[in-house]
């Protein structure tokens, strides 16, 4: 009879021991399985912020959504099968980013069914991933963005252009770049879409390579400031010195002779058509600025015109939205008026030349900045030597343009 229970004993042991062991088991392979899970949940969250990103880059926000929850139904998880949510923030929501409004968080969750431990009553898993990327400077800082035109970059004139970054032209046409006249380009390097087109003695340095497909506008996005109505109207300025306050300057600013102006610092100067023109024989300073030019009803747009031998010293914020940004045209202008800057010993233009869909020719400089120059337009022309310099020390967070999307949490 003893022996009896004790066989008893041992078998009802081995059966608690055996059970205990298979939920051990169950319970390992689950968490195996939630972790692989979770792991692929997260490749998916990272490329999706990457996608989300780059979108942003490529054409704003309003195809970020789509272009991230594509990324992650590529690497497994679509939104809305399955019991997956992916959700897209822009800036992110949380972190250290979320300023940034090159910043996209992803968030992708899911109920995952467990293989084992479900049997003993235990429900679903919520599996969660997040993911923000953001865009980060490149080496570049001349972007051109005309994608079909012959000389969307070009150079004549004679004379060395020193540019201290990369260029990137964005035309697939034959000539996309075109150096003539003798003139002597170079720069840390060229990536070109289309092809090269050299006159006799013109030079480039390092040869150009072709077939490169730019990122787009680097500073795609920046939210234009708000205009509102007008400060002042028909500023025309000749023989008198003057401190121009920010505002809303409708039918644009003009500086003739004799002007000394000083335009207030860290200050918004809305050109609500007019533009802004700088005559020769003028002084005109201002530190922490941002010019925008645009147009309304009544008030028709012009280029920005800056004379040579003009004084001329301008620097923008270094801080804050626009930081690094002294020159941004109206995305939605499509004016074939040339902007015009001719510099000279004289003249300094720290900051960004945003002119998306603007001409500029740059010409006749010596060192177009202090510290550096950044120029991102449609189509672009250097006229006489000058200097490009990309030393971004005055700036906290650095070039303020995005080109590369990276992973940052």
């Amino acid at each position: 009879m003893l022996h009896r229970e004790r066989r008893g004993f041992v078998l009802i042991t081995m059966l608690f021991s055996t059970l205990v062991l298979v939920a051990f088991l169950g319970l390992a392979i689950d968490t195996g399985y939630m972790e692989l899970v979770k792991t692929r949940m997260q490749t998916a969250a990272d490329a999706a912020a990457l996608a989300g990103s780059q979108e942003i880059l490529r054409s704003g926000t309003s195809g970020m959504d789509s272009a991230a929850r594509v990324a992650a139904a590529a690497n497994g998880f679509t939104h809305g099968s399955n019991g997956v949510t992916v959700t897209v923030h822009s800036p992110p929501t949380s972190g250290y980013s979320t300023a940034d409004g090159t910043g996209v968080e992803v968030l992708i969750a899911q109920s995952v069914d467990t293989l084992f431990v479900g049997v003993v009553g235990t429900g679903p898993v919520n599996v969660k991933a997040r993911a923000v990327a953001r865009q980060g400077p490149g080496t570049s800082c001349i972007h051109v963005l005309d994608t079909s035109s012959d000389g969307a970059f070009s150079s004549s004139g004679g004379g060395d252009v020193k540019i201290d970054c990369g260029v990137v032209v964005e035309s697939g046409a034959p000539a996309a770049l075109t150096i003539t006249g003798g003139t002597k380009v170079s720069a840390a390097n060229f990536a070109v879409w289309g092809g090269v087109s050299l006159g006799n003695g013109s030079k480039v340095t390092p040869t150009p390579v072709g077939g490169i497909r730019g990122p787009g506008d680097p500073l795609a996005h920046l939210t234009p400031p708000a205009v509102g109505a007008c400060d002042y109207t028909d500023t025309r300025i000749k023989n008198q010195t003057v401190t121009l306050p920010p505002g809303v300057y409708c039918n644009g600013i003009t500086l003739g002779t004799g002007a000394n102006v000083t335009f207030s610092p860290a200050g918004t100067y809305i050109l609500k058509g007019g533009g802004l023109g700088i005559e020769s024989s003028t002084n005109v300073h201002g530190a922490g600025v941002i010019f925008y030019n645009t147009a309304a009803t009544g008030y028709a747009f012009k280029p920005i015109n800056i004379k040579a031998s003009a004084n001329v010293t301008l620097s923008a914020p270094t801080t804050g939205s626009y930081s690094g940004i002294l020159v941004f045209q109206d995305r939605s202008i499509t004016s074939t008026l040339v902007n015009a800057m001719y510099g000279g010993s004289d003249t300094i233009w720290d900051g960004s030349i945003y002119m998306p869909s603007g001409i500029l020719d740059f010409s006749g400089g010596s060192d177009a900045s202090l510290h550096y120059s950044i120029i991102v337009v449609k189509k672009l022309s250097f006229s006489g030597g000058t200097k490009v310099h990309n030393d971004y020390s005055t700036l906290p967070n650095g070039s303020p343009l995005r080109v590369n999307a990276v992973v940052s949490e």
